[in-house]
């Protein structure tokens, strides 16, 4: 019996060492809003930030070197119903020390996590989301990148990330010629109010290409956001475009303002202006209501009252 007692303790000690080097986080965010999309006339429910399930960790390897790991499930909480790609969101595993860090797999491209991301007032969420108007123009850039190996590092204040994958179908036809490896590099310094940043990407066709660069501060009573975007489409046609934000703080919440636009080649601009209010109900989560408008479709005008729970 003392035996058994000693073997117990003793493997204890172990678990608690073992566990005591190494973490795993879950968390995840649910999104749900009443609302109509700008560019339908239907009235349901909508998830326009993601919503999701992860996974990741990190263990100690000693030496100052660090094993990494991150799992990202999207699905749609009206249904339940899984993304195409399970893990849509990322799937990667990398190393961690001085030098920085390295991963392989699935992951947001460096331009679009490092930049086009973080000067939207809106973060991507919401029908009045203006990241993809003003940041992401011509059909140029991509949110992810399979099959990549990528490279990340700070240091006070300035992060550098940059990241390659291996070549995917030709943006413009899967059976034209000239495929390459698709790389995106990007660059921002985050200190204090002030926020700045830059990034390239080079797509997978033949002639794409696409850079944007983005300034954020915070005065105080407001904060301010402008990004400007330029490239060229796989067809050789010019693509740009900008985006002017601000939200300001107003009791437990705050309003959220901006414009954006962009045009491709001799094609009509494209045109959007958003509102919206954001009420925080704890740290983790908040009530929203937004109102978007658009030019380029019949149905220009899109709304969304919802709520966000994030864990």
């Amino acid at each position: 019996m003392k035996k058994s007692i000693l073997a117990l303790a003793v493997l204890g000690a172990f678990a608690g060492a073992a566990s005591a080097q190494s973490s795993v986080t879950i968390y995840g965010k649910l999104d749900l809003a009443l609302g109509k999309a700008t560019g339908s006339a239907d009235k349901a429910l909508l998830d326009n930030a993601g919503s999701r399930l992860g996974f990741r960790g990190v263990e100690d390897l000693g030496g100052g070197l660090k094993a990494t790991f991150g799992m990202e499930h999207r699905f749609s909480p009206q249904t339940g119903a899984a993304a195409a790609n399970y893990w849509n969101g990322y799937s990667h595993v990398g190393l961690m020390g001085n030098f920085g860090h390295v991963r392989i797999g699935r992951d947001y491209t460096p331009a679009f996590l490092m930049i086009q991301n973080q000067i939207d007032p809106f973060g991507g969420d919401t029908v009045a989301n203006l990241r993809d108007v003003g940041m992401r123009v011509g059909g140029i850039t991509k949110v992810r990148n399979s099959n990549m190996v990528e490279y990340h590092v700070g240091m006070s204040g300035f992060n550098f990330g940059a990241q390659i994958a291996e070549a995917t179908a030709n943006p413009v036809s899967a059976t034209s010629a000239g495929v390459k490896r698709p790389w995106s590099v990007a660059a921002n310094y985050a200190a204090g109010p002030l926020f700045l940043g830059a990034g390239i990407e080079n797509g997978s066709g033949v002639n794409d290409n696409h850079w944007s660069i983005g300034a954020r501060y915070n005065f105080g009573f407001a904060t301010a956001s402008a990004g400007y975007s330029k490239g060229t489409t796989n067809a050789n046609a010019d693509a740009k475009g900008f985006l002017l934000g601000v939200s300001a703080p107003v009791g437990a919440g705050a309003i959220r303002a901006g414009y954006a636009q962009n045009k491709t080649g001799s094609a009509e601009a494209s045109k959007k202006a958003s509102i919206g209010y954001r009420h925080d109900l704890s740290k983790r989560t908040y009530l929203f209501a937004d109102l978007a408008r658009v030019n380029t479709v019949s149905e220009k005008t899109g709304y969304d009252f919802g709520l966000q729970h994030n864990f």
